[in-house]
């Protein structure tokens, strides 16, 4: 398929074929062609009669040394006749009669030329005007076929970006967001290289890209960054000449419901009046689409808050009551119990211990629901006692507590303890280890808890294959993934287990920077 049919449809090739026809009829000629011009410039055979059809969509050069070249820088028709066989041609003698004419817009902008060909008679310089007239016609039937495409064009891209938007994307990410729009932004005019920056006192940094090259960060944006700040400013969609080149699109995505960003978009070449105001929909409706996404949050966040206040009163008066009486008469009974029946005893000595362990994890819930965080303290005192309750008797307990943060978020408390309960309760069953080593840290993001046995081992992708006869392994993996953490499992038969987690104190909203 050649670039004719790439750019035209079937009937605007029928009609500029047309076109050919009535200026040969009209001029008395006997071949033609209309050339016209691309984007960038240069010239293309559109149409033709008397040619090979291999020649269609051709590129003609526009080297002043050229007819066409000529008419096109110039905007003067050219006659080749019996005084002129041409300077533009190395030919002696003249074989046939040429006329070549511009075709310009109403702006005078040359936007194609019309070439007329004979051989029996030169061109009469009396039918000049006519042509030209003709010439003129056809720039202007070719200006409003363009606008009509544009027409179809911007109706099309409404329609495809209110199809993005369509629903109210409460519960899309911010990342499927923006993707909606670049998408838009694509359909509408083209561009590729996008990225989205969320702007920040100290300096923006990227939170989403397409294709955007990666020495393109904020720093590279010094020089026009008044004219940015303007924008932003007066919140308006803007093009930017960021070098002779290249033009840069700017979209702010600003309002006092959302977070602050700045859609930017890498342009080569500029675009009208309606595709600013459809790129201010966009702007709208990517705007729109955050503030529900916001709004939303924070609905669901008073709705969680009043459902936590609901289910603390809740255990308050119910469960917590219910086992802080059980612990009294557990009390009592502990003081019926004979001295010589020490089974009896340590039997329940155990029962007290969990339920106080029941009693302090109710609380420890409670502080939850309430949004308390846990001390340091609290979390070394949890990790003792979860580690007498669950650590055979007699085996070697080595236990290094390092964590130098004044306060825990209780998830990750939570997370640690229950994976520290389930490892012991698997060393306990399985491991048939005499010595167990634990050590609890953090770093500045994450909270690290790391466990190793000298048991038998085992191999983890076996363990893995068996499914729901080691649900406890898969638990523990889906429960640290769930808080966007690492789980590590090394081990293998005869060496003893090492089990390594990983959980970060907050989940990270936004995507991490990209600036180099």
């Amino acid at each position: 398929m050649n670039s004719v049919e790439n750019l035209f449809s079937k009937n605007e090739i029928k009609t500029l074929e047309n076109i050919i026809d009535i200026a040969i009829k009209v001029s008395n000629a006997q071949t033609g062609s209309l050339l016209l011009a691309r984007d960038d410039g240069s010239l293309f055979i559109a149409a033709g009669r008397g040619l090979l059809d291999k020649y269609i969509g051709s590129r003609v050069e526009l080297d002043k040394k050229t007819v066409s070249g000529y008419v096109f820088q110039t905007g003067e028709p050219f006659i080749i006749d019996d005084n002129n066989i041409s300077r533009f041609s190395r030919r002696k003698e003249r074989k046939s009669y040429s006329i070549s004419l511009p075709i310009k817009k109403t702006t005078n902008q040359v936007v194609g030329i019309l070439n007329l060909n004979r051989s029996d008679k030169c061109f009469d310089n009396k039918s000049i005007p006519q042509l030209e007239a003709f010439a003129t016609n056809i720039a202007i039937l070719l200006e409003e076929n363009n606008l009509r495409k544009d027409r179809e064009r911007i109706i099309i891209a409404l329609s495809e970006i209110i199809k993005l938007f369509s629903s109210l994307c409460c519960n899309d990410s911010l990342n499927e967001v923006f993707e909606k729009i670049y998408y838009a932004v694509k359909i509408l005019t083209g561009v590729k290289r996008s990225s989205v920056f969320r702007l920040s006192k100290k300096r923006p940094y990227i939170v989403f890209s397409k294709e955007w090259p990666k020495k393109m960060n904020w720093r590279k944006f010094e020089r026009i960054n008044q004219q940015i700040q303007d924008l932003i400013d007066q919140k308006k969609v803007t093009f930017i000449n960021f070098d002779l080149k290249t033009q840069l699109l700017f979209i702010p995505l600003i309002s006092e419901n959302h977070p602050p960003f700045l859609y930017v978009g890498i342009f080569g070449k500029n675009i009208d009046i309606i595709d600013y105001l459809v790129l201010s929909i966009v702007e709208n409706m990517g705007n729109s689409t955050l503030e529900n996404i916001t709004l939303f949050k924070k609905s669901k966040k008073l709705t969680q808050e009043k459902e936590r206040n609901r289910l603390a009163r809740e255990l308050h008066d119910g469960l917590a009551q219910i086992l802080a009486s059980t612990q009294i008469y557990l009390h009592f009974l502990e003081n019926t119990v004979l001295e010589e029946n020490q089974e009896q005893i340590e039997i329940l000595k155990k029962i007290k211990s969990l339920n106080s362990l029941g009693i302090e994890e109710s609380r420890f819930i409670l502080s939850e629901l309430k949004g308390k965080p846990i001390t340091t303290f609290q979390f070394k005192e949890k990790i003792n006692e979860t580690t007498s309750l669950f650590v055979t008797p007699g085996n070697m307990i080595d236990i290094d507590y390092r964590v130098e943060v004044e306060k825990i978020p209780y998830r990750v408390y939570k997370m640690i303890l229950k994976i520290l309960q389930e490892t012991l309760s698997n060393i306990q069953k399985h491991a048939q280890a005499d010595k167990v080593t634990i050590q609890v840290m953090n770093s500045k993001r994450q909270m690290i808890l790391f466990v190793e046995d000298n048991g038998i081992g085992f191999n983890p992708k076996i363990i893995d294959e068996k499914g729901t006869e080691h649900f406890g392994l898969q638990n523990l993996r889906e429960r640290v993934r769930i808080l966007r953490g690492k789980f590590k499992i090394d081990s293998k038969a005869g060496s003893g287990t090492k089990i390594m987690v990983k959980i970060p104190y907050e989940e990270n909203e936004f995507n991490s920077p990209l600036e180099g």
